[in-house]
């Protein structure tokens, strides 16, 4: 036997396993969309194809006994119960071409002869089964002792084959199940003994893959709209200056105290909340204006509502837009939570459609009718095959880890998928997002203002600030930057007073799952490639900032920002370029439950579940002392009463009782 062959067929099986798992991709989620529960048999045929080549491949590194032999029984029984149902399929597609022959009682009756034919094939054939062990270029198997002919094979080839003629017929151009169909005929015709196990292979892949396309040309008008967003009760829509605006008003004792306005969809990457006060604080005649930026994948208000709500209420107008693309519900509804919400995205099944959409792309050159994915076909075939390939590869490793941290493993994947298409575009690009965003907000309501209230807020001065936690912390120490690298004339007003943040990440991959950066890097997303860090940004950041950090952060440890004496080193907090900084650390005290951990800010984290949250920055129901003590007191008087972020204390900033806060880290 030639040498070359020995290499050339174990990894011809392993080749064909690899596609057939790759066409699995694109038939598992198409058969989700199918109006046809019969095709159900194309993913069971794949499946039962790829284990078969798999034992092919690795039969010479298991080698010839018991073990082997079990696994070969295991083949034949699924070869003869999954052949006779391609007479199943072959029908539906005959039916969807519009055959006259293949009515209702035909496609019934096709089910019972597929199960009978393929009960007469185990009887026949499998029970009592013999195998005998034979090599051909260099592929390990076991055979039956008494060879037979596969008739129900070729019969069933010859009906699928006869059932592509017909639909090549009435579609005048789709010859592509003839094809498939004669090849496979061809291949299962050839005796094995003389030319091995891989023609016959190849040829039953080219046979369901026949089988799957013919489908999708038959069936290319599956679609699955998405429904706009409802609001539910108490908001009110409208079209204003193009854009959708949804509003509601906030009141206490029958009173309006302030207005929430949201524009954009968190799916489209372009989600806005504005805070409005009815009556505005003023100091020295100037309206006080502040954005608030989230960390990693918390991308909805409900995070840190509570503490929104008390800017709001206080005076101030407050700016909170999602500067990820993420997959959260515009308008979750109340106590919603990723158990209870009903979504089809951030799911093993969305992405497994996702790669059948973009296969369909590759492939075929067509679009896929479904809006959601065209949008997402759009960004490019490689940008797309990242996001998909990445996800894909991300949700099998953490599925594996889920064997042992079910919950932890479930939480981690809804977080980073939920915001993957984002990782595609750089974090300097979701700054840019987040500036601009709070320019054209405030433009807008400006001009509602004029209109609804006959207030003309764009004649008034404001004092800007901008507050951010985690990722979103460093984002909001990079602001005066962006701005610098980016100068417009309309964004002048929005070069804030001072800034101030939350337990802030010197870089924006810090606190990410490693698993994920690892796999994000391997595709060279932008997210991992591209980072924002402190490093280059503080350069630019020389007014008042304040950063109030937790003394036992486990996603940001303290060391990141200020080292040890004995390290020899400064810490990212000295590449701060102002003057007029400083950074505090609030101590814990677990008398109280308190844990100076990284959520701090957050005044809520029920949607992921208090499991998964205590291990990812601590679990919150509601603001703690952490937010009444350390957060909120700070930034109120920062906003407020114009205390320097860098000279803030207990009595003037902080209102301590129930822990420390610390200068240095412990």
């Amino acid at each position: 036997m030639d040498s070359s062959l020995e290499t050339i067929y174990p990894l011809g099986h392993l080749t064909v396993a690899i596609v057939e798992l790759i066409i699995l991709l694109f038939a598992y989620p198409f058969f989700r969309l199918s109006k046809n529960w019969a095709m159900i048999v194309l993913p069971i045929v794949l499946v039962g194809l790829i284990y078969d080549n798999s034992i092919l491949f690795s039969s010479k590194f298991i080698g010839e006994g018991e073990l082997l032999e079990n696994l070969s029984q295991i083949r034949y029984l699924l070869h003869y119960i999954t052949v006779p149902l391609f007479i199943v399929v072959a029908i539906e597609l005959a039916s969807a071409s519009e055959a006259k022959w293949a009515n209702q009682f035909v496609r019934v009756s096709s089910w019972l002869l597929a199960f009978g034919l393929a009960g007469y094939d185990v009887i026949k054939n499998f029970v009592g089964l013999e195998l005998k062990p034979e090599t051909f270029a260099g592929v390990l198997r076991y055979v039956p002792v008494n060879g037979n002919i596969l008739i129900i094979t070729i019969i069933v080839t010859v009906f699928v084959l006869l059932v592509g003629i017909g639909i090549w017929v009435r579609t005048g151009n789709w010859f592509w199940l003839f094809i498939g169909a004669l090849i496979g005929l061809l291949g299962n015709a050839l005796p094995s003994a003389q030319v091995g196990t891989l023609p016959g292979s190849v040829s039953e892949f080219i046979l369901a893959l026949s089988l799957l396309l013919t489908q999708y040309h038959l069936e290319d008008d599956i679609d699955e709209s998405i429904p706009a967003p409802e609001p539910p009760e108490g908001w009110e829509c409208g079209e204003y200056s193009g854009y959708q605006v949804f509003w509601k008003d906030i009141r206490k004792e029958g009173q309006i105290i302030y207005t929430i306005y949201q524009v954009g969809s968190h799916k489209n990457g372009d989600f806005v909340r504005i805070y409005a006060p009815q009556e505005p604080y003023r100091k020295d005649g100037k309206l006080k204006l502040i954005t608030y930026l989230h960390g990693f994948s918390l991308c909805l208000p409900q995070f840190y509502e509570k503490h929104l709500e008390e800017l709001a209420e206080k005076g101030l107008y407050v700016f909170f837009p999602d500067y990820q693309k993420s997959d959260y519900p515009d308008f979750p509804k109340d106590n919603e939570t990723l158990e209870t919400q009903k979504t089809t995205r951030s799911t093993l099944k969305y992405w497994l459609f996702s790669s059948g959409a973009l296969f369909m792309k590759l492939i075929l050159r067509r679009e896929v009718n479904k809006q959601e994915l065209k949008n997402f076909v759009k960004q490019g075939i490689w940008k797309g095959l990242r996001v998909v390939l990445s996800t894909s590869l991300f949700i099998v490793v953490v599925n594996i880890i889920s064997l042992f941290n079910r919950e932890y493993a479930k939480n981690v994947v809804s977080m980073i998928t939920t915001v993957i298409d984002s990782l595609i575009s750089s974090p300097k690009e979701w700054l840019g997002f987040a500036i601009n965003s709070t320019a054209i907000g405030w433009e807008k309501l400006c001009e509602h203002s004029k209109e609804v209230k006959k207030l003309d807020l764009s004649e008034q001065e404001i004092d800007f600030y901008v507050f951010g936690h985690s990722l979103g912390g460093l984002l909001a120490l990079s602001w005066p930057y962006s701005l610098k690298e980016n100068p417009d004339k309309k964004l002048e007003k929005f070069h804030p007073k001072q800034i101030i943040t939350g337990d802030p990440a010197p870089n924006t991959i810090m606190g990410i799952p490693k698993i994920a950066t690892v796999i994000l890097g391997i595709f060279r997303f932008p997210f991992v490639t591209e980072p924002l860090k402190i490093k280059n940004t503080g350069t630019e950041l020389k007014i008042p900032t304040g950063i109030l950090h937790g003394n036992n952060d486990k996603i940001v440890k303290p060391s990141e920002w200020v080292k040890s004496p004995r390290s020899q080193e400064k810490g990212s907090f000295f590449d701060i370029a102002s003057t007029e900084k400083n950074i505090y650390f609030s101590t814990s005290n677990k008398e109280k439950d308190l844990i100076a951990n990284h959520n701090q800010s957050v005044t809520n984290t029920t949607y992921y579940g208090n499991g998964f949250m205590k291990n990812f920055g601590g679990a919150k129901d509601g603001p703690n002392a952490y937010n009444y003590q350390y957060i909120y007191p700070a930034l109120l008087a920062v906003i407020m009463d114009d205390v320097q972020a860098n000279e803030l204390k207990d009595g003037n900033g902080f209102e301590l009782a129930d822990f420390q806060v610390l200068d240095e880290p412990t």
